[in-house]
């Protein structure tokens, strides 16, 4: 019998998400049960048996859904030749790995097809159904990032060789040690502060190192002159230079350190003014420029101060994920990215870059693409030589999230022909992985501002289902996809922070409620990054923050009015048009995003409790409100 073409693709995608969800539960098995025979990528029976199990598992409860055997039949053999293909190429990866890698492709695929069916077939009014189709392009720049989103979160969980260089080198004596040239930028930050940085600095175990500090654009006297001071107790190597209204904020203090900066160094490192480094920071990693094609190594951005504060250990676990999982990834590709602190560079490979990009939000990791392009090698490695301090207000974290957000859309969009296939391509020496992530490292943030067009499109499709009462059923694919997304998601989070990082339960729910809390940040600046060239330079204010009560909601009024608002239209729909259809859905979305406002005012209320604690223990540091001064060194 002739199967019809919606059968068919419901078929295929009921499969496909079947088998994704099995392949997580095989990587959430040998994660929790050490490296069994469930996760061994050979030919041995019981992986090929659990390989074919995994298939013929989806293809029966596909078929119990559908109980159309010949639609099953079309996506299992897909799915087989598939995994087949994918066991060789993935060699380095678990079972469950490649598993998932091959079935999240087709979860796509399938996704994306099915999604053109149904909007095209479902029985709704023509305005339904135009604002559905007004929102399905922008999904196409998503699904190609996708792809790749999908291998840099989940490949620390399901990789088992790597093949590139992530730990620090042995510190052994060496016959030559080249001169590195340490770089603090600073503005308008507690002299109190910068001088621990300064000190950390001093203690170094390398013997062949200056230190610059470019204080640029700070007003006040008494916070420039004691570091000026303070550099000439320490000593030669120490030198210290005031900028007064100098362009370009951090970027443009680093190009003016490239004008002063030792004949004979070698490589330059960049610290910023709150970080403390530890004393093996350069020795453990100036061995990799032994190789001249080495352009820069990186390390993490790590923190102190922040075990006694509920509301800092929630920012603390929220940003570490990013460097134990897609850092980790980008570094097997050589395609690492600077982070503006922490990182040692080969002078001669900025040189030839053309130095820090003063038009650029993220400087740094904009700097990383220029390296690369010119043939220059990178290594990140996943450890600790530093920490600095977390910004105290949620404003400030938000601040510092917008910036960091919008930063990589301006790469995007400057660099883009850099990217391009070979024959449209600028020259460059990228290889294909660098120009595919790369590109894809400023893609997300582009898609994630496109993203934010969909929630008022998807208000405005509630609010004609409601207008139009149209009670659409939702389909039980639909349903599926959604639902087990949601736990793929959740299982990843959980073994990311649990498995992978170590923390604690309260510690991954408060990383994951801060995420939440950034959403509307994160929307609203990648949003801005597509249609502006340039943004205000924010400095994150490191002097203790005051107390200010409930004012401290200024800095999430607008998600909270959001949350309000979404939430308030939410129990409006319900209550106008009841029932488990399509808009139902929606509605469960909508619950959802009120959700993700309310966090943000949640958090800005948890800082104002900390801070007020702190202040009413006492405070080592002085008082002073920010600064109006929108340029600084970081």
């Amino acid at each position: 019998m002739m199967l019809d073409f919606g059968t068919l693709i419901t078929a295929c995608l009921l499969f496909a998400t079947f088998a994704f969800g099995a392949s997580v539960l095989l990587i959430f098995l040998q994660r929790n049960f050490g490296d069994s025979s469930l996760g061994r990528t050979d030919a041995s029976v019981l992986s090929t048996l659990t390989f074919i199990a995994v298939h013929m598992g989806a293809a029966l409860a596909t078929w119990a859904l559908t109980e159309q055997s010949g639609a099953v039949f079309v996506p299992l053999v897909i799915s087989l030749v598939a995994g087949s293909f994918g066991r060789r190429w993935l060699k380095n990866y678990t079972l469950g790995g490649q598993l998932l890698l091959v079935t999240n492709v087709q979860v796509m695929v399938f996704g994306a097809i099915w999604g053109g069916w149904f909007v095209s077939t479902v029985p709704v009014s023509d305005t339904t159904r135009t604002l559905m189709l007004i929102g399905y392009p922008l999904l196409v720049p998503a699904f190609f990032q996708g792809l790749f989103q999908t291998v840099k979160q989940w490949e620390v969980l399901c990789r088992k060789i790597w093949l590139r260089p992530r730990t620090p080198l042995p510190i052994d004596p060496r016959s030559y040690y080249p001169k590195v040239s340490l770089q603090v930028p600073t503005c308008s930050e507690p002299p109190e502060l910068v001088m621990a940085t300064l000190d950390s600095l001093a203690n170094l175990n390398y013997p062949n190192f200056e230190v610059m500090v470019i204080d640029n654009n700070t007003k006040d006297p008494d916070l420039w002159r004691p570091l000026e001071a303070h550099c000439r107790r320490l000593g030669k190597r120490f030198r210290f230079f005031h900028l007064q209204e100098w362009p370009g904020a951090k970027a443009g203090a680093l190009n003016f350190a490239m004008t002063k900066v030792a004949p004979d160094a070698e490589l330059i490192a960049v610290i910023d003014s709150d970080y403390q480094a530890d004393p093996d920071f350069l020795a453990s990693l100036v061995g990799y420029f032994d190789n001249p094609k080495m352009g820069f190594v990186q390390t993490p951005h790590d923190y102190r101060e922040w075990e006694d504060s509920p509301y800092l250990r929630m920012c603390y676990w929220e940003y570490k994920g990013f460097y134990a999982t897609e850092m980790v990834s980008l570094n097997e590709r050589d395609a690492a990215i600077t982070v503006g602190t922490m990182c040692v560079l080969r002078r001669q490979a900025l040189e030839e870059a053309g130095g820090w990009a003063e038009w650029c939000a993220t400087e740094d990791s904009e700097l990383s693409i220029r390296i690369h392009a010119l043939g220059y090698s990178s290594v990140y490695l996943p450890f600790t030589f530093g920490r600095g301090l977390i910004p105290e207000t949620f404003l400030g974290y938000k601040k510092q999230r917008f910036r960091w957000t919008v930063g990589p859309v301006q790469e995007l969009k400057r660099h883009f022909r850099l990217f391009l296939p070979k024959p449209l391509a600028q020259p460059s020496q990228f290889t294909l992985a660098q120009k595919i992530y790369h590109f894809c490292h400023g893609l997300r943030n582009l898609n994630i501002g496109l993203g934010f067009l969909l929630i008022p499109l998807s208000f405005a499709i509630l609010a004609s289902m409601l207008i139009h009462r149209e009670v659409v059923n939702t389909p039980l694919v639909l349903w599926l996809s959604a639902s087990i997304s949601l736990l793929s998601a959740a299982a990843h989070w959980w073994m990311v922070y649990r498995g992978v990082m170590g923390c604690s339960w309260k510690d991954m729910l408060g990383a994951l409620l801060a995420s939440r809390a950034l959403s509307h940040t994160i929307a609203i600046a990648s949003f801005w990054g597509v249609f502006t060239r340039e943004i205000p330079w924010i400095r994150t204010n490191k002097f203790k923050a005051l107390p200010l009560g409930l004012e401290a909601l200024s800095s999430a009024r607008i998600e909270l009015a959001l949350g309000i608002a979404t939430l308030t239209f939410a129990i409006v729909a319900s209550n106008v048009l009841p029932g488990t259809g399509l808009h139902f859905m929606l509605i469960i979305g909508a619950l959802f995003q009120s959700l993700d406002y309310f966090t943000a005012p949640a958090l800005a209320l948890l800082a104002e409790r900390d801070i007020r604690r702190v202040r009413q223990a006492s405070v080592a540091l002085p008082v002073r409100a920010p600064l109006a001064s929108g340029i600084a060194a970081e």
